[in-house]
């Protein structure tokens, strides 16, 4: 029996919830965010149809495998319910942008903190 929520499952067309790139295919991305569908044209980085790039643009392409991953909010979030997206790698690391900052920053204040009570205070 397969989960419908099984993301190894062929069956299923998984899309980021928040751009729509599909699972698993090669997409022509630009730096703004915009990516070749295989089916619309370009898209930009809400998922909307956008303007095809000029020459210039397009000489800063780059290939790129849309993977989905299911995500879970952050923590203030998650208080009032328990909700997961599905959102590709790129859109993961947009959304959660401030979240992902205080994280980085927490983690070296701990650094430091532990090298003051081990090692004596930095010199900066």
């Amino acid at each position: 029996m397969v989960n419908s929520a099984d993301n190894s499952s062929p069956s299923i067309d998984l899309r980021c919830d928040h751009c729509g790139r599909p699972h698993g295919q090669m997409l022509r991305c630009l730096p703004d965010g915009r990516w070749l569908s295989p089916d619309n044209g370009w898209i930009d980085a809400n998922g909307d149809q956008a303007s095809w790039p000029d020459v210039v643009d397009y000489a800063r392409l780059r290939h790129s495998r849309a993977v989905v991953g299911l995500y879970r909010q952050s923590a203030a979030a998650r208080m009032a319910a328990e909700v997961s997206h599905r959102l590709c790698r790129r859109c993961h690391l947009v959304t959660g942008r401030e979240e992902h900052r205080r994280v980085a920053r927490l983690r070296a204040l701990t650094r430091f903190a532990l090298g003051d009570l081990f090692d004596g205070t930095y010199a900066v």
